[in-house]
């Protein structure tokens, strides 16, 4: 991975990160700001679920908007460029998701919330946490909004620079 890749890659995660926390900030604090307190663990609204829907929405609507806005740069750019050697070929783990963009969203959306949900609510258990008033859910939701946005962000990224390489790769020469 060229040096320029990986600047780029960063900066996209750092401004998805900012994105994230200040969006999922705000619509914390548009949803709870009055909250007494919200039990972690409920049958009814907890802050449990609303983790688990952050992990699982998140990343596929992050995947819905970053997948075309790199596709587009890359193509943009040429022949995708920085996509060279992100193939299905070069990488396996490309192979295992889907290559319909929204469908592999959900699919690392369903991963998120069933392995990175469940560690961060580990943690929040183990620091003691049983209940957050308004200001701890807004403070919660949008630190793990954007640590989460810029884990997903790269890798949609890297994703979306196979897909162009591949269809470059495909293309019939002029």
């Amino acid at each position: 991975m060229s040096t320029e890749l990986r600047k780029t890659l960063v900066l996209q995660a750092l401004g998805a990160a900012v994105f994230n926390l200040l969006l999922n900030g705000g619509i914390a604090w548009l949803s709870f700001r009055g909250a007494v307190a919200l039990p972690l663990w409920a049958r009814g609204p907890c802050v449990a679920f609303d983790t688990i829907g952050t992990s699982l929405f998140l990343p596929l609507v992050t995947c819905l908007i970053v997948t075309p806005l790199v596709r587009r740069g890359a193509r943009a750019a040429g022949d995708g460029g920085a996509a060279r050697g992100w193939t299905r070929a070069t990488r396996p783990f490309l192979r295992r998701l889907p290559r319909n963009f929204a469908l592999r969203g959900l699919a690392v959306g369903l991963v998120s919330a069933a392995l990175v949900a469940p560690a961060a609510l580990a943690l929040l258990s183990l620091a003691g946490v049983v209940a957050m008033n308004g200001g701890g859910i807004v403070v919660w939701k949008a630190v793990y909004s954007g640590v989460l946005a810029a884990l997903v962000t790269p890798i949609f990224a890297l994703w979306a620079l196979a897909d162009v390489a591949e269809s470059a790769s495909l293309a019939p020469a002029t």
